[in-house]
């Protein structure tokens, strides 16, 4: 094994720490790339060869090149985050000119390191033969938005990271995290920081999005491609867009893989539900990438289908199965059932600057027991009477109203097992996301779906929804009309879920 370590000059002279580990002297081989921007400066101390013996690509007969992103680690220039096309594109052209390239070279990406190569791959170099994109999306307003909901301030901590090096005198993000909300990168770095800034300030899906460089990437792929999410990540929407985007003969050749992780692709350590056949082989990629150099199936996973495991379930199947709806109405006394009811409403109180701070994220989690949380209206249908399966997009069918010219409410949904609730999947939106002429006290429909999931409950077992206004994933809606970054004052609402025919969830039940 050969470790050589140096700096590769980009086309506008910054020049970018690349580490290149191959198998043995002397020869070609494939190429495995990466760019990332997490590993600290080493400042010319030698990257241990004791860090790659276990490596899967290298005992495969792979290189594998991995650069730090510019203004990261060890790579000169300033850190500017998603900007990496020319940087990636300039790389492609350095290493063709490497004397143990042989013509073929693999991506491998998870989380930005995705991005770091999505931000390119519209230009489909001939040499990329296949790519491996974990826990990513190339179009991230689904990453920082849902129905005009802003997700944990647009990952400022994230940002606050990668600028580090930009800005090493930073405030502490929970001082900086007071409204107005858009002048939070000014209070934290001590100028304003207009690509994080623009973030905040664009909350519906429109040109500042659509003219980003990865937003069109999918359609455009023309190589085999494994995508790996979890059913706990945020960035669910976005990468299931993704894969039903791509090309038809693309996603013929493509594997997708959902578990049940978060922003992983293994099972937490702090999951507190079982979870015993959720992890998948550590040698997933290597294989899908030998499958298409030998031109062999895919033996992991089935190609061309969403492959993903069933929470409740304990096991991994593919969407091949059938489904059909099924209705479960909210009842007036806290019960989900398949009849409607006339018999009145449930209101909870909702003030921003108090939140309830129940609904933890990004793993699976036991649940605060029903009715235990003020703010929180839990509903529980009875036990279900047989093994019943579900795959795919729960909606959201209620009627609603609020005191408040606007606000936010919030649905999650949960299998009750044992007794203990365990979060499944969840969803928000705004009343003027559903009626832009929505006042006071007048009633809204809310008429939405969560993102996918696959989940089984099991005999005796039943399902739970939770509503409230709030969830620790989201930015705090102030209850008053304006753009969620820019308003100042706050107020706190009465929240009214109206319980008859028009309120529901509908439940994408298996039928093969």
């Amino acid at each position: 094994m050969i470790i050589r370590e140096e700096f590769f000059t980009m086309s506008d002279g910054i020049r970018l720490y690349t580490r290149m580990v191959l198998p043995e002297e002397g020869k070609k081989f494939p190429i495995v790339f990466m760019r990332q921007p997490y590993e600290e400066k080493r400042g010319g101390e030698p990257y241990p060869i004791e860090a790659y013996q276990d490596d899967l690509f290298l005992k495969n007969g792979y290189a594998v090149i991995l650069q730090h992103t510019r203004g990261r680690g060890d790579s000169e220039g300033v850190c500017k985050p998603y900007q990496e096309r020319q940087d990636g594109l300039d790389t492609l052209e350095i290493i063709r000119t490497l004397p143990f390239y042989n013509g073929e070279i693999y991506l491998v990406g998870r989380s930005y390191l995705s991005t770091a190569h999505l931000c390119y791959l519209d230009t489909n170099p001939p040499d990329i033969k296949a790519a491996s994109l974990s826990i990513q999306t190339d179009r991230m307003y689904l990453r920082n938005y849902r129905n005009g909901c802003c997700y944990d301030y647009c990952n400022i901590k994230w940002w606050m990271r990668m600028l580090k090096n930009r800005y090493p005198d930073q405030l502490p993000c929970e001082e900086a995290l007071y409204r107005p909300y858009y002048k939070i990168a000014e209070r934290i770095f001590g100028e304003d920081v207009p690509e994080y800034t623009e973030l905040l300030l664009h909350d519906t899906y429109h040109d500042f999005w659509q003219k980003q460089v990865q937003n069109n990437v999918s359609e455009q792929l023309q190589i085999p491609v494994l995508l790996t999410e979890g059913w706990y990540d945020f960035y669910l929407d976005g990468m299931f867009s993704m894969w039903e985007r791509l090309p038809e003969e693309t996603r013929k050749q493509s594997v997708y893989v959902v578990g049940p992780w978060g922003h992983a692709t293994e099972v937490s350590k702090t999951a507190e539900y079982p979870l015993a056949n959720g992890n998948i082989p550590k040698d997933w990629i290597v294989k899908f990438f030998n499958s298409i150099r030998d031109g062999v199936a895919y033996q992991e996973f089935e190609t061309g289908r969403v492959n993903y495991y069933t929470i409740g379930g304990d096991f991994w199947t593919t969407d091949k199965k059938g489904t059909r709806e099924t209705k479960l109405y909210f009842q007036n006394h806290y019960k989900l059932s398949e009849n409607a009811d006339v018999s009145g409403t449930k209101s909870f109180v909702y003030n921003p600057e108090k939140k309830p701070g129940s609904f933890r994220y990004h793993d699976i989690f036991k649940a605060e027991p029903a009715g235990s949380i003020d703010g929180v209206l839990s509903f529980e249908s009875e036990a279900f009477s047989e093994d019943t399966e579900f795959y795919g997009k729960i909606r959201w069918h209620m009627k609603v109203k609020s005191d408040c010219d606007d606000t936010a409410f919030f649905m999650r949904v949960y299998f009750v097992e044992n007794g203990a609730s365990y979060n499944l999947t969840e969803t928000i939106t705004t009343l003027l996301q559903c009626d832009e002429n929505y006042t006071a006290g007048s009633e809204c429909l809310i008429d939405i779906t969560t993102p996918m999931i696959g989940f089984r409950i099991k005999k005796g077992n039943a399902i739970r929804v939770d509503i409230s206004s709030h969830s620790d994933m989201y930015v705090p809606h102030a209850n008053v009309v304006g753009h969620w970054a820019k308003v100042t004052e706050t107020k706190t609402a009465v929240n009214t879920v109206i319980c008859d025919e028009d309120s529901y969830i509908v439940l994408p039940v298996c039928t093969e």
